[in-house]
């Protein structure tokens, strides 16, 4: 690994790809991580490597003279605005890292919005090609909650690990590595020798190594996005999905949305550069997109926020339901019908995509789960799959059907909602109630959600008594295929995964 190579130790290969990601895109990078995990090390490394102008600003004490510099007085005589430049501002720096932004006042965290996503300040450009960015987690003390503005400017959210989550010869690596920062008086009785783990011969040859992987990841990206237009539709899929899961707390924007785009695509150029360039193996893409996607979304940040294990479960769950769009050779109808499984509200719809659709074990399975779960009467659902399991056994999951019986509550067949009948619609009670005679229990079932909605609407007259009674003879001959074991019309052929 790169990384280790310059004396970084413990981080997955996962993570190298994705700081080579953020360096491919420019998309501002956020490191979370306790004290002394390297998060400051890392930038600083990376920047000498590549030879960049290289500065961290500590956010929390960084006064805005201190980022912009102080204005010219002589300019401002003549109607020019411009800032005399010191060795601390930022107008010639090409990667900077704000250090400690948890612990920026939000006076303070606000005036660092412009930088992150445009690089620019007041307006004027500035030479910064890449904003990182680093934190403790919110437990620590003098911590602030983060803006969603300022999260919101970030693409990517790593955790470099703590010494303690490492394995032992990482362990052993970091006791025993010596930066530039550490032992800085022993030049002094070393007749200027230093003990550095890592020569600066060997930094320049690493940034040759991250430059060439960067220039072909580059070709590769721009190759990728023409090769995959498949990614898009999944990601809208994926944001709508998230959202439900989640019941709002996740609600992914379209910035948001860019940034996991830019960030799928770049992981993946950076892969196959780095098998190009240095021979390392081509992760499978399904969990490298996935691992990309959660380091793609910001949750956990502050206490409000969804716990980030709860938040990256949904994600996985989310990423699963859809993640045929990455299988080599897929094709997406199937994959169209189980996004449609967990969006559509039709009870009728679902069943039949439930009961004769080859969906996959853990999307028949979360959606039933999902439904027992839920407070929603599916009498009707329930009976028709209780009747089609009695015909093929294994339709419905067998540890479910105890409590799918259960689900059949016999209020549903009550008549009790026929007196909600009032004023004029009164004059339709026979009618209404003829919809109802039905010989046997599923028609009966059928019948009466059909009568039940139509009541609830409050609009009964003649037209929606035949539409409903329609609608009812639709919803029989819907069943009796199900019965029959046939899903009905095929679904449409999607288009090939990329």
């Amino acid at each position: 690994m790169l990384l280790q190579q310059l004396g970084i130790f413990g981080w997955k290969e996962s993570d190298e790809n994705l700081v080579l990601a953020s360096l491919l895109t420019g998309d501002p990078l956020l490191l979370i991580g306790n004290h002394g995990c390297a998060k400051t090390h890392v930038a600083n490394k990376v920047a000498q490597a590549l030879g960049r102008k290289f500065l961290v600003y500590d956010a929390s004490k960084a006064m805005f003279e201190d980022v912009l510099g102080y204005p010219n007085v002589e300019k401002l005589k003549h109607g020019a605005v411009e800032y005399i430049q010191s060795p601390v501002t930022i107008w010639d720096k090409e990667l900077v890292l704000i250090d400690e932004l948890n612990r920026a006042v939000p006076e303070l965290q606000s005036k660092w919005l412009e930088v992150i996503r445009s690089r620019k300040i007041m307006g004027f450009a500035t030479n910064v090609k890449w904003v990182w960015s680093a934190m403790n987690p919110l437990s620590y003390s003098a911590t602030q909650a983060l803006d969603d503005a300022l999260i919101g400017r970030f693409a990517l959210f790593l955790y470099p690990p703590d010494v303690l989550q490492m394995e032992e010869e990482d362990r052993i690596r970091v006791a025993t590595h010596i930066n530039g920062d550490d032992a800085p008086s022993l030049a002094e009785w070393t007749e200027g020798a230093t003990a550095g783990s890592v020569a600066s011969g060997d930094v320049e040859k690493i940034g040759e190594s991250l430059r060439d992987i960067l220039t072909v990841a580059g070709a590769h990206f721009l190759r990728l996005k023409q090769q995959m237009p498949a990614l898009a539709e999944f990601l809208a899929k994926f944001a709508d999905l998230l959202a439900r899961e989640t019941k709002g707390e996740v609600a992914l924007d379209g910035r948001r949305l860019g940034f996991i785009y830019r960030n799928l695509l770049a992981n993946r150029a950076v892969e196959v550069a780095k098998a190009e360039v240095v021979g390392a193996a081509i992760p499978d893409f399904v969990p490298s997109a996935r691992y990309v996607v959660q380091s793609s979304i910001p949750v956990g940040l502050n206490d409000a926020s969804l716990k980030r294990e709860e938040a990256v479960h949904s994600m996985e769950i989310c990423f699963d339901l859809l993640s045929r769009y990455f299988e080599s050779g897929a094709e997406l109808d199937v994959v169209n019908l189980v996004y449609e499984l967990f969006t559509t509200n039709d009870l009728i719809r679902k069943a039949e995509l439930l009961l004769t659709q080859d969906l996959g074990e853990f999307a028949l399975s979360k959606a039933w789960t999902d439904l027992m779960a839920g407070d929603r009467d599916i009498s009707l659902l329930a009976y028709t799959a209780l009747q089609v399991e009695a015909r093929r056994p294994g339709t419905v999951p067998q540890e479910l059907l105890a409590s799918l019986c259960t689900k059949i509550a016999s209020e549903t067949l009550s008549t009790a909602f026929i007196p909600k009948l009032e004023d004029d619609a009164i004059e339709y009670i026979e009618d209404v109630e003829s919809l109802l005679e039905r010989d046997t229990d599923l028609a009966k079932l059928v019948a009466y959600q059909r009568v039940s909605a139509l009541v609830a609407s409050g609009q009964v007259n003649h037209k929606t008594i035949r539409n409903a009674a329609r609608a009812i003879e639709e919803d029989l001959e819907t069943f009796e295929r199900l019965l029959a074991g046939s899903p009905g019309n095929d679904p449409m052929k999607g288009e090939e995964a990329a």
